[in-house]
């Protein structure tokens, strides 16, 4: 297998430490775009899992900007989203447990009810002790524009598809990563603690997953 170059990419990051969920996925490309779809999809919340490890485990989510195979920032995503439930008030994202307490039912006497869910095996074994109903219906939006005027062009040579980046950081990060100094990152998306790879919501014409790493110099 061909060595990786230093290449120029932006890595979006979804994920919960181990102990936690164990959900890692990242998401490494060059347009904009591309990593634009990536949150959106996230955004989106199907099935309560975005919400789930946003608000329940303060999941990281973000945006690593690489240049020429050194990451050089991290653009957060919390500060610019948003969450409501049941149509209410818009809060940040950082208030959206309050929104979880206040869904819950209650009884006559004021007291908390407990529901029972029907099991998914999709879904983490702890789900169950949060409220699945209530991150089931809530809603994320984000500031996109806000994220993407912290998202400069990238230098060249950039990551393209079938290709791979080495990645070092100028300095340890202060957040938990599944990144770590002197990996080697590939082009698309990928579960870190499955080992797969993730269909990405786009289409790039001629790229197939199969012919990665084609690591010639650009």
């Amino acid at each position: 297998m061909p060595s990786a170059v230093p290449r120029s990419c932006y890595i979006l990051e979804l994920s919960v430490q181990p102990g936690g969920s164990r959900w890692a996925e990242l998401h490494a490309y060059s347009e904009v775009q591309h990593v634009r779809a990536c949150v959106e999809q996230f955004v989106a919340n199907d099935d309560g899992l975005s919400t789930y490890h946003a608000v329940w485990y303060g999941a990281t989510l973000g945006v690593w900007l690489v240049q020429r195979g050194e990451v050089v920032e991290f653009v957060d995503l919390e500060p610019h989203l948003s969450a409501r439930i049941d149509g209410s008030e818009w809060v940040p994202l950082s208030q959206a447990q309050a929104l979880v307490l206040a869904a819950r039912p209650r009884d006559e006497d004021g007291d908390e009810e407990e529901e029972e869910e029907e099991e998914d095996d999709r879904l983490p074994a702890d789900f169950e002790d949060c409220d699945l109903d209530a991150y089931g219906r809530m809603e994320l939006r984000i500031d996109w524009e806000a994220v993407a005027a912290c998202l400069p062009a990238l230098e060249s040579p950039q990551l393209r598809p079938g290709q791979r980046t080495t990645v070092t950081f100028r300095s340890k990060p202060e957040i938990g990563s599944y990144l770590d100094d002197g990996d080697e990152v590939r082009f698309g998306s990928w579960d870190l603690e499955g080992g797969d790879g993730l269909p990405p919501p786009f289409t790039i014409e001629g790229w197939q997953r199969d012919g990665d790493d084609d690591d010639d110099e650009d």
